[in-house]
């Protein structure tokens, strides 16, 4: 898969990135998916079976990068553009507490999972890597909106894609938002025809700022959102506590429901020590997401969804 990432390279031999910032540079990842892989399955070695190095016959593993120049990186992504079939592109931005290894094994899982044909490109900004790291993960991915805005304006401007879904998870959300707003005041507005598509899994964002800034802006220019939440989420739980504020990410009694977004609310779908990783574990939610990225399918036309009437508005949850 593809990768654009505004980390520092890893001075340590045999390593890719660090938790650095750095210049914008591109590449391939070449990450190993095991012959026996299960879907939702993120294998990897375990020292309560011995395990101690990966096994590429039984472990998903990141194998090498390829540094590419922009121009070269840009004629291999028009080449794989032209070979797929749906001529469309996948850009994913991690979350909090992800090193560079972790995003791409993750999102090459995610990827295979989802049959998804087209490039992916994987977005990974300076996270450290670590749970201590949370206050500079939170300064760094503020800090590499402007990376990301780069990169989407670059897709649009030489990849003759006919859509752009947009992935992002945890804290990514905040730089993707961010970036796609930016990009909507700097492009023409038949942008929106192409990168149309903003799933955001877990979101780390203030629950308040997503429904008076984020939610009305992505409203008005047209792009179809899909915020995945849980109230079984103890990363976002976590946040909560630390900030003061609920996060648009947590579906409990401040579930975000506002016009333009199709909350749903995956409480019973967690996945993960922390329950925060069960949009790449939970096989509904991944049938889910695979509804969206093939057919476009709106919340109300997705088989495994069951509406919900609040006061409040509308929002969904998997049928038992």
């Amino acid at each position: 898969m593809f990768y654009a990432t505004n980390r520092a390279p890893d001075p340590e031999p045999g390593e890719y990135f660090g938790s650095e910032r750095g210049e914008l540079s591109f590449g391939i990842a070449r990450v190993g998916i095991p012959p026996n892989h299960e879907i939702g399955r993120y294998e990897k070695p375990s020292v309560f079976r011995f395990e101690w190095d990966p096994d590429e016959r039984k472990h998903i593993s990141l194998r090498d990068i390829e540094a590419l120049e922009q121009t070269v990186f840009l004629a291999r992504m028009q080449e794989a553009i032209s070979a797929s079939t749906s001529r469309k592109i996948l850009l994913f931005v991690h979350g909090y507490n992800v090193d560079f290894p972790l995003a791409s094994e993750r999102l090459a899982q995610f990827a295979t999972d989802l049959k998804f044909d087209g490039p992916v490109v994987l977005f990974s900004w300076p996270s450290q890597g670590t749970l201590t790291g949370y206050t500079r993960d939170e300064t760094n991915v503020e800090w590499s909106q402007v990376a990301l805005t780069q990169v989407m304006t670059m897709l649009l401007d030489n990849i003759p894609s006919e859509q752009i879904i947009l992935v992002a998870h945890s804290m990514g959300s905040r730089a993707t938002t961010r970036a796609y707003k930016n990009v909507t005041n700097e492009l023409p507005a038949d942008i929106h025809a192409v990168m149309n598509e903003l799933i955001l899994v877990a979101p780390d964002v203030d629950a308040d700022l997503f429904r008076q800034e984020s939610a009305p802006a992505l409203d008005r220019m047209e792009m179809h959102v899909t915020l995945y939440a849980s109230s079984a989420d103890r990363a976002l739980l976590a946040s909560k506590a630390f900030h003061g504020y609920p996060r648009a990410g947590d579906s409990g009694e401040g579930l975000v429901l506002v016009p333009g977004v199709e909350t749903i609310d995956a409480s019973e779908n967690t996945g993960g020590l922390l329950g925060h990783s069960y949009f790449a574990e939970d096989r509904r939610i991944m049938e889910d997401i695979y509804a969206i990225l093939q057919t476009g399918l709106r919340a109300d036309q997705r088989f495994g969804l069951r509406a919900v009437e609040t006061t409040a508005g509308r929002y969904w949850t998997f049928r038992k």
